[in-house]
């Protein structure tokens, strides 16, 4: 029972991960059922809308209850937002082309197409989030924050030296008057 209970907790993530990714699995599918068949829209608006609403549930959950990630700053979660919105728009055209072969090339059910698909997404899913909240990334962020910082400053600092010797270079021609 130890060992069982401390490999729980040694891949805690991707337990956890694993839990709410098939929440957001659920939302998707029901959105997705519910939008196609309730206002009967095609089904590649169906998958769209109900994309949306499975990565904005998605976001929150992985952020703050999977890899609890924090943030200090408006700019690092906004940051970690583009980074998500970006890998789930990869994961989203491998969600509609999965969705494109299975019901107009395939010929598969809507439901079994759309859940098939969220197996197959949500592996995607994971990796991309794993990256996304991942302590390397944050580090490899403040890396390049700071490196940026410190070019800015080297720039004005550069600017303030050229500024200065063209100020003494025109006290010279004043004073040559």
């Amino acid at each position: 029972m130890d060992k069982m209970m401390s490999f729980i907790r040694r891949h805690r993530d991707f337990w956890a991960y694993t839990l709410f990714g098939f929440l957001a699995s659920v939302i998707n599918i029901v959105s997705f059922m519910l939008i196609k068949q309730v206002f009967h829209t095609h089904y590649i608006f169906a998958n769209t809308l109900a994309w949306l609403i499975s990565v904005i549930f998605g976001f929150f959950t992985n952020k703050s209850l999977v890899f609890k990630s924090k943030y200090s700053t408006g700019y690092a979660l906004f940051t970690e937002l583009l980074a998500f919105f970006f890998f789930r728009g990869l994961s989203f055209f491998a969600d509609s082309g999965l969705m494109v072969l299975f019901i107009s090339i395939l010929h598969w059910n809507s439901f079994i197409s759309k859940t098939v698909d969220q197996v197959l997404v949500g592996i995607l899913n994971y990796a991309t989030s794993r990256y996304t909240f991942s302590k390397e990334q944050k580090e490899m962020t403040a890396r390049l924050r700071k490196l940026r910082q410190e070019r800015l400053r080297n720039h004005r600092q550069k600017k303030l030296t050229n500024q200065t010797q063209k100020n003494i270079d025109q006290q010279k021609i004043e004073l040559k008057k």
